[in-house]
């Protein structure tokens, strides 16, 4: 079985060399490239950096919670379930000058379209291009966009975002990590991130150099991974203070071995809960899961109070720019059953299509019935304002804006209802053309259950319902239930 391991390996890394022809260090012959990989020397080819200096930090004093996690759902301090569907802000952040949210005004249309999150992207390399010397500036950027989101209603997860680790990497169509965080066991490319960039996806997976990256990374043999638990401790110090801030994903999309990862990510989460005890932790797979073809075999993490982040795009609908109609439920149920395994909730973090894609309404539609019938979280990639037809969402040709360059909704983002606050346990959601019903079991009495409705839904519908004790209202874009009882509880709100 080893045997057939290692032959495995063996093409794999062959193929990974022959496509790589960005990099002529990753022109090995087999010999050596298998040598790299069994070997695992870990001899320096450079000098180590001197460590950073310390810094000092007061004692935390965070915000109260907005949220925890309780079992499979998260809820809020009035003990009622909060579904979270949002929205990753922005496409364009990921290259300079890395602040394209210029104003609130850009977040305004947000909640009207039915979010109640932002996954905001936070870029290393906009904090720390230079090594030990952090840029106050985009701090500040960065924390303006939380307050603004908070004056709206907005949750905020912190997102330390990486693609394919950095804009020096894989021929300059990474994004992420500044510059000096690339090993020097590899020839750092120059940053494109143009239409020469657009099928990163694929170098990212055969290129040797990547892999040997994320390799010194996690044996942090030239001081990076110290550096990176330093910055999520830094941007932790000073997102406590927000009690919009619902928590921060360890990272996106990593790459490594499960031992690796596992390591990593208890780090960077004592890290975080060193300066923001009473945060949301959420725990993203390695890269591979978010195709669909991969399953996480991760071990639980030892820390409490964390949900399950993973991404689901669907491979052939990338590949063919189509959908058939093929249900995304297998792969997401996949999903849902590590959270599940875990006792965790699930909040698909990255799920989209761009928006010239055929039939496009459809397969988002579908994700959104999958997210609706398992009362589960998702935040749409991606809202990017500063979209063009030229240059897209900015960043290796991709297209995924939910928004063209007038501001206005494409065909891959539709707003639909659902409910975001239940003041009991769910029952079953169902939408449909002519409208929808919910039903749930509350166990809060006085407590609202909140269901969101696109502008004008309500206006050619009934609303009909049974809430012991109470009753339900719409008000604005809220259907609001409310009763001082307990028990067996539905509304609907149909033609």
């Amino acid at each position: 079985m080893k045997k057939i391991a290692t032959m495995i390996m063996v093409a794999i890394v062959s193929l990974a060399v022959s496509c790589d022809t960005d990099n002529k260090e990753d022109s090995k012959s087999l010999t050596e490239t298998a040598l790299l990989l069994f070997e695992a020397d870990r001899t320096p080819v450079a000098p180590v950096p001197e460590p950073c200096p310390a810094v000092a930090y007061d004692p935390p004093a965070p915000a109260a919670a907005p949220l925890v996690v309780d079992g499979n759902y998260f809820k809020d301090s009035h003990g009622r379930i909060v579904i979270l569907r949002g929205i990753n802000v922005s496409g364009n952040s990921k290259v300079p000058d890395f602040m394209p949210i210029a104003s609130g005004d850009m977040l305004d249309p947000l909640p009207g379209w039915g979010f109640n999150t932002i996954r905001l992207l936070f870029t290393w390399e906009a904090l720390e291009s230079t090594r030990c010397a952090y840029d106050e500036d985009y701090l500040d950027y960065y924390e303006r966009i939380v307050s603004w989101a908070r004056e709206r209603g907005l949750y905020v997860l912190v997102d330390f975002h990486q693609d394919a680790y950095s804009r020096y990497s894989i021929g300059g169509c990474g994004e992420g990590f500044p510059e000096w965080a690339v090993t020097p066991a590899v020839k750092h490319a120059t940053p494109d991130n143009g239409e020469a960039c657009s099928s990163w996806g694929l170098r990212m997976v055969f290129s040797l150099s990547h892999q040997k990256t994320w390799r010194d990374f996690h044996r942090d043999l030239y001081g990076v991974r110290t550096r990176y638990l330093d910055m999520v401790e830094a941007v932790a110090y000073r997102m406590s203070q927000y009690d919009n801030v619902i928590g921060y994903e360890l990272i996106n999309e990593p790459w490594g071995s499960n031992d690796q990862l596992e390591e990593f990510f208890e780090l960077v989460a004592g890290k975080i809960r060193g300066r923001h005890p009473n945060t949301i932790l959420f725990v993203p797979p390695k890269a591979i899961v978010s195709s669909g073809m991969a399953s996480n075999t991760m071990a639980k993490p030892s820390f409490a109070n964390f949900a399950y982040s993973p991404h689901f795009y669907d491979g052939m609908v990338a590949l063919f720019k189509s959908w058939r109609g093929n249900d995304p439920g297998d792969s997401l149920n996949a999903l849902l059953d590590k959270a599940g395994s875990w006792g965790v909730p699930l909040v698909l973090s990255e799920f989209g299509a761009p928006a010239e894609t055929d039939n496009v309404a459809g397969y988002i539609a579908a994700q959104y019935d999958w997210l609706d019938d398992h009362f589960a979280s998702g935040i749409h990639w991606c809202y990017t304002p500063g979209w063009t037809s030229a240059l897209k969402d900015g960043w290796n040709m991709e297209d995924f804006s939910i928004v063209d360059d007038a501001g206005r909704l494409r065909a891959n983002y539709t707003p639909r209802p659902y409910p975001q606050k239940i003041a009991g346990t769910p029952g079953i959601f169902t939408l449909t053309d002519a409208g929808f019903t919910l039903t749930w079991t509350t166990t809060l009495p006085d407590a609202a259950t909140e269901i969101y409705l696109p502008e004008d839904y309500k206006n050619d519908k009934t609303l009909s319902h049974s809430i012991p004790g109470g009753s339900c209202a719409v008000s604005g874009q809220l259907l609001s239930c409310t009763g001082s009882g307990t028990g067996k509880a539905w509304v609907t709100l149909s033609q």
